[in-house]
């Protein structure tokens, strides 16, 4: 009768072990379960304050320079990992910025564009000598036109909110001038 008291006290002792084991791996998978339910309850938080978050971030592009246009920052805010890029023609330019505030402006430098507007310039000059050199006819409108050569420039800027959410900026502009030509 011992011998069997013994024996079922070792099974019962082999089924605590089991049962103990058991229950720590439930209690370890309650713990990632826990971290996980964190991890959502904190993407949840910060899908509410982006949805309400006031982000007032707005972008004005335009030559300041011959070649050089400037993407400027208007707004109260701030715009964070901005990439932006300017296409002149088919001359593509793109500037990368960690933190842009308010009132900060994103440079970009255009060569072509520049080399562009300054024939443009001689060009504009000469038919100006040539046209005061002659007589006015009222008849004659090519004598009396405007001169005037046109350009695409496209703004594309994306940023994010400082919670955040993405944004986007994009304008195109058809009949746009490379600056000044006189």
């Amino acid at each position: 009768m011992a011998a069997t008291a013994n024996k079922h006290a070792d099974e019962a002792n082999e089924k605590s072990a089991e049962s103990n084991r058991i229950a720590r791996e439930a209690n370890s998978l309650a713990e990632v379960a826990n971290q996980h339910a964190n991890e959502a309850n904190d993407i949840a938080s910060r899908h509410e304050q982006r949805s309400v978050e006031q982000h007032d971030v707005k972008w004005e592009g335009g030559w300041v320079a011959p070649g050089r246009y400037v993407l400027s920052r208007r707004g109260t805010h701030v715009a964070v990992d901005v990439v932006a890029r300017v296409t002149v023609d088919d001359e593509e330019k793109e500037v990368l910025q960690d933190r842009v505030g308010p009132g900060e402006q994103l440079v970009l430098e255009f060569p072509q564009a520049l080399r562009n507007l300054q024939a443009e310039r001689l060009e504009y000059r000469e038919r100006e000598r040539t046209r005061n050199t002659r007589p006015y006819s009222f008849m004659s409108a090519s004598d009396n036109s405007i001169y005037f050569r046109s350009h695409t420039i496209e703004e594309w800027v994306q940023w994010k909110t400082e919670t955040g959410a993405p944004r986007e900026h994009v304008s195109e502009a058809r009949l746009a001038t490379l600056g000044d030509l006189t």
